[in-house]
């Protein structure tokens, strides 16, 4: 099966290079062998999201495996492509393609291989099988829906639950996702001629992609379904009851699993990936576990100490200023952040001296005297 090293990293197929350096980073330091010893799972996904970085971080990796995940399959270098454009030349393998025997591509054969699933996916094209008759259809995973959902700050901290509103396709139940008017015969499709393909060149590259005619089935309805038009999809709202986990952050991303949109000839649905956008707080500043805030104080407490009312998450607590605390000093409540996933965060308090814009006649007063003892 296709590796989708985005789902690897869990990020969108626009996101930023450092949008991709970070995720991967959370995922080695996770599940990095040295924090999991003798864990085999661990180690594996550390390999598989290191072998995803390595392609999304390079440039010209990236846009080749976006242009093979895209179109689906990749038909070589040089020669002539059964297509008719410039393509690799196959007769070659006697005993069949791999991957592994495109010399001088180095990581890129590891790639292809692995995008692939190490299929003969050209021994129909060197032999000829196949074409004129419809081919067996393959079961195809739905790929997954991807849609941003805003939360407000305290939602975010304390968990809440939100119901969204999907306009998604789904499986026909009229002609169950085969497109045809029940009844009606099929016939093979007059476009791939049963192929289930179409291949094209585009610079050194010979590109296969299913069909848009018989999408890669092969066969076409001998007459449309009149439910769906033939597509064996129809557009459904639905109602979505989406848990929001307390303390996630922005950014955040929640994962229902079979949401998405529908596969093809039976195979499994995608998912559907909810990115949290968190909005601001007036008084706290979020910062992973930790949370920061500002206090004001008077210029006498801060020479002479105090105790003065902080707000934190949970409750008001008095927090005590020592004598002598200067302006922008930072004091810590240790635990009074968040707790995610077992991680005690802290608040951290900066303290900031209020100056009166005017002082009364009696203030100006003692400040003089003060200022003659200070001198």
């Amino acid at each position: 099966m296709a590796k989708d090293y985005y789902d690897i990293l869990e990020v969108p197929e626009n996101a930023s290079k450092d949008d991709i350096k970070k995720s991967f980073r959370a995922k080695a330091k996770k599940y990095h062998p040295d924090r999991n010893p003798g864990n085999k799972e661990a180690e594996a996904k550390f390999k598989e999201a290191s072998e995803a970085y390595e392609v999304l971080s390079d440039d010209q990796k990236r846009q080749q495996y976006d242009t093979m995940r895209k179109y689906g399959a990749f038909g070589g270098f040089g020669g002539q492509s059964p297509g008719g454009g410039q393509g690799f030349d196959f007769s070659q393998f006697k005993n069949g393609f791999r991957f592994e025997d495109l010399g001088g591509l180095g990581a890129f054969a590891d790639i292809f291989s692995s995008i692939f699933g190490g299929e003969d996916l050209f021994s129909r094209m060197r032999t000829g099988q196949g074409r004129g008759r419809p081919r067996q259809p393959r079961m195809t995973r739905g790929s997954n829906l991807s849609i941003k959902l805003p939360v407000n700050f305290e939602e975010a901290i304390h968990g809440t639950s939100k119901t969204i509103i999907l306009n998604k396709p789904e499986v026909c139940k009229t002609c169950h996702g085969t497109g045809d008017e029940p009844g009606s015969r099929q016939k093979v499709c007059d476009n791939c001629q049963g192929r289930g393909t179409v291949s094209y060149a585009q610079g050194a590259f010979a590109i296969s992609r299913p069909c848009p005619k018989c999408l890669g089935k092969g066969v076409v309805p001998g007459k449309p379904c009149h439910n769906c038009g033939g597509s064996g999809r129809v557009k459904v709202k639905r109602k979505v009851r989406v848990k929001i986990p307390a303390g996630i952050d922005d950014g955040g991303r929640i994962r229902l699993r079979g949401m998405g949109n529908p596969g093809f000839n039976g195979g499994q649905n995608g998912d559907l990936i909810i990115t949290v956008s968190t909005g601001k707080h007036q008084q706290f500043d979020r910062r992973g576990n930790d949370i920061y805030t500002t206090v004001e104080i008077t210029y006498p407490q801060a020479v002479l100490g105090a105790k003065v009312p902080v707000k934190t998450l949970a409750k008001t607590v008095n927090l005590k200023i020592a004598p002598g605390t200067t302006h922008g000093t930072k004091l810590r409540l240790k635990g009074m952040g968040l707790a995610v996933n077992g991680n005690q965060g802290d608040q951290y308090v900066e303290v900031h001296i209020k100056v009166p814009k005017e002082a009364t006649p009696r203030q100006k007063e003692l400040l003089e005297e003060l200022a003659k003892t200070m001198s």
